[in-house]
């Protein structure tokens, strides 16, 4: 739709966040007699979506998601457990069930380049050999070139996981 300078085709005044063709943009070229032209920046989608398959995972070991659905090239997986990223800002999500340990307690917490992220970390008690049901997300920034995420057994004691889904979604 064209602009026109009474504004009553587009908004009079700026908008924050806004988008890149407005008719601000278009007043500013027509008065400053300029073809300014703006390209609207490329973002690479990317997604993973992992099921958990039965497994017992060590104490301190990776939680191993089966690949359901991997896209684009920003996110890339080992199948051992260990996820690479390129830089940029990430939802990482996990939802695990399986049996509570021989101790009483599960956990597991997200890691980036091996230091656990605090707010990833999840735990539940009861009785050994009951169910368990553990469940987080979190934002993640990348601002090297690369890092690393595993998502581990925060416990001393072995845990078992029935099911579950690990699911990364690259937001910027």
């Amino acid at each position: 739709m064209p602009c026109n300078l009474n504004f009553n085709q587009c908004n009079s005044f700026r908008n924050f966040p806004r988008p890149i063709f407005t008719c601000y943009r278009n007043l500013i070229s027509l008065l400053n007699q300029s073809e300014t032209t703006i390209i609207n920046p490329t973002i690479e989608t990317a997604n993973f979506i992992g099921g958990i398959v039965p497994q017992t995972v060590i104490a301190s070991g990776n939680v191993v998601p089966s690949t359901s659905f991997n896209q684009g090239s920003a996110i890339n997986y080992d199948n051992a457990g260990t996820f690479t990223l390129i830089n940029g800002r990430y939802l990482i999500s996990y939802n695990l069930s399986g049996i509570i340990s021989a101790n009483g307690t599960s956990s597991y917490s997200i890691y980036l380049n091996g230091n656990s992220i605090p707010s990833s970390f999840a735990s539940s008690s009861g009785t050994a050999g009951g169910a368990l049901t553990l469940s987080n997300s979190v934002f993640v920034e990348i601002t090297s070139p690369t890092g690393a995420i595993t998502i581990k057994n925060a416990n001393t004691q072995p845990q078992t996981l029935n099911s579950g889904s690990v699911t990364i979604q690259k937001i910027i």
